[in-house]
């Protein structure tokens, strides 16, 4: 190529733009401040209460976006577990701590921080109720509960807890689903205000051998509450007699649609003439649960499915279930 073809592509090049693009080359990008702030109300979300508290101190931004996180807070979780140890556990929001007045505290600062609790989750092993009861005078005594669900676990036989009842009652416009409460708590804590679509219930608040009357008792108190239910299940150790007339009140008042019976043993049902059975016709649904110790090829309580399709003749398929460990 001759020296003025060589000037010449050289001042063309000078002239026109390149079409190829250059390679971007890597480089970190500041996040905005509304991204910073969900980065660090979904952490705390999801992490236990006194994490989430130690993000407040990062920064003025994670002090802000853990507030609104506390204020968003629905659900209310509290667990009392017994230990080898004299003292017992306390989980709040997942939370360990072995101090009562910490518990306490925990249980303050979320129910003064949430903006509405609709969830309240109860679980406690220990003997001594002191502690529940502090921690549920704690939920009575503010106005930022309107629960919606209700749910319990116990695991000691024959503790009566009258201030689940008082909670029942001070939520009864709100509440839709209660699980495994006394019948004792419900009896106590229902009224007429009470439209729920699940409710389940136990006897073992009662002990493990209540006296002959004593559930007949509460069932006639739930009945004259006035209260509905659609979903209703009972466990028990012997279930309940389909065909006696203050189980049949219960039903038929609350206008039940559902019923889930377990229990241990098959209920013990009283011998009367077939015609003399009286008949719920809303129950559409019924299961039998029998609770095992391994799975059986017979289900003893195959053995009053006559007494069950008598009394709801409206159900056209009873379920028969085991339950075990």
């Amino acid at each position: 190529m001759s020296t003025s073809a060589m000037v010449a592509k050289t001042d063309l090049l000078k002239q026109v733009p390149s079409c190829s693009y250059p390679v971007p080359v890597p480089s970190t990008t500041d996040l905005d401040v509304f991204s910073w702030s969900r980065i660090f109300e979904n952490v705390a979300a999801s992490v236990p209460l006194r994490q989430a508290l130690e993000f407040k101190t990062l920064h003025s931004e994670a002090y802000n976006a853990v507030n609104r996180t506390f204020r968003k807070t629905k659900k209310l979780k509290i667990e009392i577990l017994s230990t080898d140890s004299e003292k017992p556990l306390y989980y709040v929001q997942d939370s360990a701590t072995k101090n009562v007045d910490v518990a306490i505290e925990m249980v303050r600062f979320v129910l003064k921080n949430a903006r509405s609790v609709a969830n309240l989750e109860l679980n406690f092993e220990d003997v001594n109720l002191k502690a529940l009861n502090r921690v549920l005078d704690e939920v009575l005594n503010s106005d930022h509960v309107k629960l919606k669900s209700f749910r319990v676990r116990r695991r000691h036989a024959g503790q009566c807890v009258t201030k689940i009842g008082d909670v029942i009652r001070q939520n009864a416009t709100s509440l839709r689903e209660i699980s495994r409460v006394g019948i004792s708590e419900a009896s106590h804590g229902f009224s007429e205000k009470l439209k729920l679509d699940k409710f389940g219930c136990m006897s073992f608040d009662l002990g493990f051998q209540p006296a002959p009357n004593q559930i007949p008792h509460h069932f006639i108190r739930i009945t004259e509450s006035g209260a509905k239910i659609k979903n209703f299940s009972f466990t028990s150790f012997s279930g309940l007699d389909p065909s006696d007339e203050v189980v049949q009140n219960m039903l038929d008042g609350a206008e039940v649609k559902s019923i889930k019976l377990t229990m241990m043993s098959p209920p013990v049902i009283a011998p009367r003439p077939g015609f003399m059975i009286g008949k719920i016709r809303s129950v559409e649904h019924v299961e039998l649960v029998e609770i095992v110790p391994e799975p059986q090829r017979i289900n003893k309580l195959m053995g009053v499915r006559h007494i069950f399709e008598k009394v709801f003749p409206n159900c056209h398929d009873i379920l028969f279930l085991q339950q075990w460990e």
